[in-house]
């Protein structure tokens, strides 16, 4: 299937691949690009060094084909082990369409991580208002010191405890784990039989508005008002949003009153943010709970929990590097793991070629295309554990000097002069630098297309 020129319609082992790529891509994307453009698109054919790739919607084409051609490339290159061009066509626009078969296609909200043995059921229920991703369940969900209180109290409101809190506000930085644990709590009491609701700020907002201009806010008071458990993701959306913090507090006090539960999660604590009162009060009378970064031990765990998951046996020094990676949002942590796994699936993985992987994961978190230099420095600081400071500083100790390399070969990337970057890294004189340069390119080649999306 992996040779250009052969056509493989339909090819089990061709969505397998493409499950893949989604799934390294749903972790380098922001959420709601992914969800927009990418969610339930489906590979065709492999022909002539050329990837066929299926959407569903007519408007996505120009800007999948334009916008995000890059990073697609560069993740069929890492999962398909050879440099492939996409092509994204319309729906029935190819005969492929109809060869593919119903039970290849990508499902909407399938996991990208899941092998096909192992797949659950489409979530599909009446009982569910909004959409919930069954790839975030809680048996995937690794309890940690600093995730106890909003697990412990999540599942006390699953198991009808009497003490359970009417309301938990989960609060703390994007990436830690807010999300997959209010879609494990969902799906825990869609089995239970619970009719719920599970949101993020801007569908409830959105659906709100349109209730709204189509004069039938009672329908959508009705159903969101009726339900068990409301869930509610990304309350930070509703900054400045009065109207639709209003009808999210009668929502509250009437699941509330009824005897519901309701969970919400956010960046900030409910009173660091520009939020109604009224909705204020409602959210800390219940219990606020943050989550915090894991441990070194907690995320060790985590890399052999999400390994396991994608049925791999990681060497243990990989899974110790991983591991290592400091306080980094989860996402990337995960996306540490695929990237090891994909290494190892190529008998490529060693050190090097996974310090880059990981280097690649974070700097474009921190650091993204067109990042300041100052960005780009704070980046790879965080990413070798070290401080700006040190960057700039002189000493040679190995990891320090690898740092500096990485940033200036970054630096350079983005086309600064080695004038430029001596500037930013102390003021080292072109000749010293250049040398400098040079191996922190090696670094960054041993993934042959990290370089290039670095440089933005």
């Amino acid at each position: 299937m992996r040779v250009s020129g052969v056509s493989v319609p339909g090819s089990r082992e061709l969505v397998r691949d493409w499950q893949a790529v989604l799934g390294r891509l749903e972790l380098d994307l922001n959420p709601r690009t992914f969800d927009a453009w990418l969610r339930g698109t489906r590979p065709l054919a492999v022909e002539d060094g050329k990837l066929i790739v299926e959407c569903q919607e007519n408007l996505a084409i120009a800007w999948l084909n334009e916008r995000l051609s890059y990073v697609v490339r560069r993740a069929v290159s890492a999962v398909f082990g050879e440099e492939l061009e996409v092509e994204f066509i319309a729906r029935g626009s190819s005969d492929r369409s109809n060869d593919a078969g119903a039970d290849t296609a990508c499902e909407e909200g399938s996991s990208a991580t899941t092998s096909s043995s192992s797949r659950e059921p489409r979530i599909s229920d009446a009982r569910l208002i909004g959409r919930v991703n069954r790839r975030f369940g809680l048996d995937h969900y690794v309890p940690a010191r600093g995730n106890r209180l909003a697990l412990n109290c999540c599942m006390a409101i699953l198991q009808e405890d009497e003490a359970a809190p009417g309301a938990v506000a989960v609060w703390g930085g994007p990436g830690l784990g807010k999300t997959h644990l209010l879609h494990g709590v969902a799906q825990r009491a869609l089995s239970a039989g619970w009719p719920i609701a599970c949101l993020s700020a801007e569908d409830f907002t959105t659906r709100y508005q349109a209730a709204l201009r189509a004069n039938d806010v009672a329908s959508l008071q009705a159903n969101l008002r009726g339900v068990r458990l409301f869930i509610l993701d990304d309350l930070q959306y509703l900054v400045r949003k009065r109207a639709t913090q209003d009808e999210l507090v009668h929502t509250i006090d009437a699941v509330s009153d009824a005897g519901g539960h309701v969970v919400v999660a956010g960046e900030l604590h409910p009173l660091e943010m520009d939020l109604h009162e009224r909705l204020t009060t409602r959210l800390s009378s219940g219990v606020v709970a943050r989550i915090e970064p894991m441990q070194h031990a907690e995320r060790r765990a985590l890399v052999e929990s999400v390994a396991r998951r994608l049925r791999a046996a990681l060497p243990p020094w990989a899974l110790d590097r991983i591991a290592a990676m400091g306080d980094v949002p989860v996402r990337l942590v995960q996306g540490a793991v695929h990237s090891a796994v994909a290494l190892q699936q190529s008998d490529l993985l060693e050190l090097g070629r996974l310090d880059a992987e990981i280097a690649h994961l974070t700097v474009t978190e921190y650091a993204p295309a067109g990042a300041t230099p100052d960005e780009v420095l704070e980046a790879v600081a965080r990413h070798f554990q070290a401080s700006v400071d040190d960057l700039r500083g002189r000493s040679r100790k190995p990891a320090l000097a690898n740092a500096r390399a990485v940033a200036a070969a970054i630096l350079q990337e983005q086309g600064r002069s080695l004038a430029e970057v001596g500037e930013l890294l102390g003021g080292r004189n072109r000749t010293t630098l250049s040398p400098i340069v040079a191996r922190g390119k090696r670094m960054l080649e041993a993934e042959p297309s990290l370089r290039s999306r670095l440089a933005g």
